[in-house]
């Protein structure tokens, strides 16, 4: 008889899931959606209850397609929880998470940099500082918000907190930890209490075990067990931030494969056997082999949000999912360049590698023959060129491929435009490489149903899409115009910023 495994992630935007064998068969799959909140420019807060309702939603869901008994794990990741939710000692939650996309904490992050050099940063966490990382956020709620900091018992990341509330057990992924850097030693795979002391955060609330991604974080409880359909005691795996499992979801346990995760955000990642120190990266022990293997990344704040911005504002008539089919059908012929257009698709600020709080989103090219489709077409250069300079940061010897995960992938249009952009030859996944799949080969692992060594036969490439190269060399050209339009625009919205400040 067929065992089955779930793989649950908590994304930004939606919580998605996956029922499949043991055998990597996937049977169904569910998918709950909800919005962040955004009250300020540079903001970005979710709330705990909405990630717990859709998981419990969509577990619900694929448990009712098997019997209880026949699920024997769930593997649970979560977007990069920023702050953590802040809940007191009964475990009840005080308010929203401060998440990866938000940037208040620019005050912080002047501080830290007065606090502890650079260097030492580096040498203890492979991090510097920045508003994206979660330490400078719980700096911030600390200055801005000391009654609600005080009243924290627990700074829980999104999957942290699910989980505790499914099984009454309280972990964090070492990735986890390592993402939300500062106070977080790389070396040692521990919490520093050094840095954290330099930085006035006290290090009891977050929390203080540490998990991988294939050890048991908890088991359901009877009360839970009821309510999702599945067995009492099941076991549930702690499988950390979402990109780490989408990585893993396209078969790489081994170093030296580049994988780009295109959904609400861009993640373009290298997995290493030694930390790439000193490149802008943002850095944590990898979701597999933590202790053995490191996650190096650049990314961009703003990829898929900045689409499904566009067909709102542009295409209100439809939904996030009908408006880019439409929108990639009507901009299909708009050649290379879009007409002289170029956008810089900074609307949250940027994140590694060019860590600019104060750069916004810029149209530059607009004329009065210019039209929406010109403009979206625009609007994927850009997305496209965000993933070319990403990936130039890990150097010239990362080969001629890349594999391309999530939701922008559905994208033939799209995943053309990135082979033709980068240059290299862009593969995709029946599967599409989600997040959930990760967590579930993960999950699958802990309980050794799941053979490290074959994952790769679980993941089936669909698609090979090989760069044209007329396009490419003009691209080329187009990508330096995107870096000095950047060169250009820096130092003005700095002065700008300063003055919306005031």
């Amino acid at each position: 008889m067929s065992k089955y495994i779930l793989g649950i992630d908590i994304g930004t935007s939606g919580t998605k899931a996956i029922l499949m064998t043991t055998n990597g068969e996937i049977v169904a799959q569910k998918k709950d959606n909800y919005a962040f909140m955004t009250p300020h420019p540079g903001w970005a807060e979710s709330n705990a209850e909405d990630w717990l309702n859709a998981v419990t939603a969509v577990i619900r869901k694929l448990s009712s397609h098997v019997d209880d008994a026949d699920i024997v794990a769930i593997g649970i990741d979560g977007l990069y929880g920023g702050s953590g939710i802040p809940v007191d000692k009964s475990g009840s939650v005080l308010g929203p998470a401060l998440i990866w996309m938000d940037r208040r904490a620019t005050a912080e992050t002047d501080q830290v940099k007065k606090l502890v050099s650079d260097k030492e940063l580096m040498a203890v966490t492979a991090n510097l500082a920045d508003p994206y990382y979660g330490y400078t956020k719980l700096m911030w709620l600390k200055k801005h918000q000391p009654d609600l900091y005080q009243q924290t018992d627990q700074f829980l990341p999104p999957e942290s907190f699910v989980i505790r509330e499914l099984t009454g057990q309280t972990s964090i992924n070492y990735s986890a930890a390592g993402n939300l850097a500062g106070v977080f030693d790389i070396n040692t795979d521990e919490w520093s209490t050094k840095l954290a002391d330099k930085l006035g955060l006290n290090i009891s609330k977050l929390p203080q075990k540490f998990v991988t991604s294939t050890e048991v974080a908890g088991k359901v409880t009877e009360k839970w067990a009821q309510r999702l359909g599945v067995k009492t005691g099941t076991p549930v795996f702690n499988t950390e931030v979402d990109v780490g499992p989408a990585t893993v979801g396209t078969g790489v346990v081994k170093p030296g494969k580049v994988t780009v995760a295109l959904g609400t955000s861009m993640n373009a990642a290298l997995v290493t056997e030694k930390p790439l120190r000193d490149n802008g990266l943002i850095i944590w022990p990898y979701a597999y082999n933590p202790k053995g293997l490191y996650y190096n990344f650049a990314g961009a704040n703003t990829a898929g949000a900045i689409v499904a911005w566009f067909v709102k504002e542009f295409e209100r008539e439809l939904d996030e999912n009908e408006g880019p089919k439409k929108l990639d059908f009507q901009s299909a012929n708009i050649p290379a360049g879009s007409n002289g257009l170029l956008v810089l698709p900074f609307f949250m600020g940027e994140r590694s590698p060019l860590w600019n709080s104060t750069v916004r989103g810029t149209i530059l090219g607009l004329s009065l023959k210019t039209t929406k489709y010109e403009l979206y077409n625009a609007f994927q250069e850009a997305i496209a060129y965000s993933v070319r300079q990403s990936i130039e940061t890990f150097g010239t010897d990362i080969g001629d491929e890349l594999t391309l995960v999530g939701g922008v992938s559905n994208s033939k249009k799209m995943v053309q435009m990135i082979a033709d952009v980068t240059g290299k030859t862009v593969l995709t996944t029946k599967s599409g490489g989600e997040a959930n799949l990760g967590s579930a080969i993960l999950a699958g692992i802990g309980i050794h149903a799941v053979d490290p060594n074959d994952v790769s036969k679980w993941i089936k490439i669909d698609q090979r899409v090989v760069p044209n190269i007329k396009k490419n060399a003009l691209y080329n050209k187009y990508f330096k115009m995107y870096q000095l339009a950047y060169n250009n625009v820096r130092d003005f919205y700095r002065d700008f910023s300063a003055i919306n400040k005031k």
